[in-house]
């Protein structure tokens, strides 16, 4: 394991067992997941969606580390609240279920719910830490829709 994926695998294990500890249901998306689906790319930030109306304690804990958030945020893929955190240089977002998040379909051309069902969550272990994962293939269909050149090299991997 190398130096960036070292700092990934200690970041990954770090906030996994805070949301487990604080009992807050998470699922990891994203490049992550991707990975842990057998995408190889290289990896920005690890990516969470979690229902932050469950998550006070956590929040309080993890507070030394978050660099913005809880906040809504509006761009042009994601209308969501969700929290930026940083743990040792490795960035961690996650996404607030309990907020309604929203996501540009651009295959669509319109706003879509972005549903999280927990209960789905594949449990894959990946750098060392047993995660529940989204769904590979509502991984792909939700990078179908995104269509950021990330989600493109992500489908390719996982499709191939």
């Amino acid at each position: 394991m190398d130096e960036n994926e070292q700092r990934i695998a200690a970041a990954l294990a770090w906030i996994v067992s805070a949301l487990e500890r604080h009992q807050v249901p998470h699922q990891l998306v994203g490049g992550l997941a991707a990975r842990a689906h057998g995408a190889t790319r290289e990896l920005v930030d690890i990516d969470f969606y979690a229902p932050l109306d469950k998550a006070t304690t956590l929040l309080d804990e993890i507070r030394p580390y978050i660099t913005w958030g809880p906040r809504h945020h509006r761009s042009s893929s994601w209308d969501l609240v969700f929290v930026k955190i940083d743990y040792n240089g490795q960035r961690i977002e996650i996404g607030d279920t309990s907020s309604r998040p929203k996501f540009f379909s651009r295959r669509d051309g319109c706003w879509l719910d972005q549903r999280i069902d927990y209960d789905r969550a594949t449990a894959i272990p990946i750098l060392g830490v047993v995660v529940p994962v989204m769904p590979k293939d509502e991984l792909i269909d939700y990078k179908s829709a995104l269509q950021r050149d990330v989600d493109w090299i992500d489908i390719e991997q996982l499709s191939g």
